[in-house]
């Protein structure tokens, strides 16, 4: 049978291409993949996300100077297929979380790894990094992307973007987060002359949280938080 765009996948529209496809399993928190629970089950897709990094905060800034953080990097991603006697009775499935955004002149969190056992690992994306006010354009860095460890696939997360400033005027931007394979990274915030904003939550899966931005003579504010991983496991007979 011909696969169409929007058609679902379903055991009898594959019949005929010799995949077999049995069902998807997927795991938005820790837990353990049970092969007995699958006993017509054989071999499987994996796919695995780490956790997108925060992005840092800023810290409170004086007149005509700004303070500004850098995003954090997206989670890395693997992706095997394997053949299920190469597996334990039950693996442990991790996922990592988003790295905790930076509180006011603070540093971004690296996400945690995800993984099915050691077979499929891929791991978070690094914070951003918070800049001491100042009236310079330069800002704070973004976090390094997360990479796969493990599997037949293995692809680096985006990193972060910078957050910069504008000479002497107190303007800011905060530094987007990094994509991941299945989620993107929040967009940077701009704040002109005054005020403070927070930096935005990377989005599912992956993603990595936004810098925080603090104008001409405000207060200090917090990086965004990156979004959690995931591992998607697709079973075929």
């Amino acid at each position: 049978m011909p696969i169409t765009p929007g058609m679902p996948v379903t055991n009898a529209n594959l019949t005929g291409i010799g995949s077999g496809f049995i069902e998807r399993v997927i795991f938005t928190a820790s837990g353990s993949f049970v092969k007995a629970s699958y006993p017509t089950a054989t071999r499987a897709s994996v796919k695995v996300v780490g956790g997108g990094g925060g992005g840092a905060g800023a810290g409170a800034s004086g007149a005509s100077v700004s303070s500004r953080g850098g995003g954090g990097g997206g989670g890395g991603y693997a992706e095997s297929f394997l053949d299920l006697s190469t597996l334990s009775a039950s693996e442990t499935v991790t996922i990592g979380s988003g790295g905790a955004g930076g509180v006011g002149f603070a540093n971004g969190s690296t996400g945690g790894t995800s993984s099915l056992g050691s077979a499929v690992v891929a791991t978070g994306g690094t914070g951003g990094t918070s800049a001491a006010s100042s009236a310079n354009a330069s800002g704070g860095g973004g976090g390094a992307g997360g990479a796969g460890t493990a599997g037949d696939l293995q692809i680096t997360g985006s990193g972060g973007g910078f957050g910069y400033g504008g000479a002497s005027s107190g303007t800011a931007t905060g530094g987007h987060g990094g994509d991941s394979q299945l989620g993107g990274g929040a967009p940077g915030r701009a704040t002109i002359a005054a005020g403070a904003l927070a930096g935005l939550n990377g989005g599912n899966y992956g993603g990595g949280g936004s810098g925080a931005t603090s104008g001409s003579s405000s207060p200090a504010a917090n990086g965004g938080t990156g979004a959690a991983g995931i591992v998607i496991i697709d079973l075929y007979a």
